[in-house]
């Protein structure tokens, strides 16, 4: 951004109990440090352990940054 802010949203894609797909923002946050994969790493497992995602996560896409998840379910 021009203010030199960088910031992340998280964004869960599911289907819901209807077979709908869904989309919901669950972290809008200020990114600190270096925008590198490892950083942005970080910031989307403390946000998947603070709703109990980590274990229902099977892939991770941003639009810059290549993060890997080894979550085979």
């Amino acid at each position: 951004s021009s203010n030199l802010i960088a910031f992340m949203a998280i964004v869960a894609h599911y289907v819901n109990n209807d077979g709908q797909l869904e989309e919901l923002l669950i972290d809008f946050r200020e990114l600190i440090g270096e925008h590198s994969g490892e950083n942005m790493a970080e910031v989307v497992w403390q946000t998947l352990s603070t709703y109990g995602l980590r274990d229902r996560v099977r892939y991770l896409s941003t639009g810059r940054v290549p993060i890997t998840v080894a979550n085979p379910g």
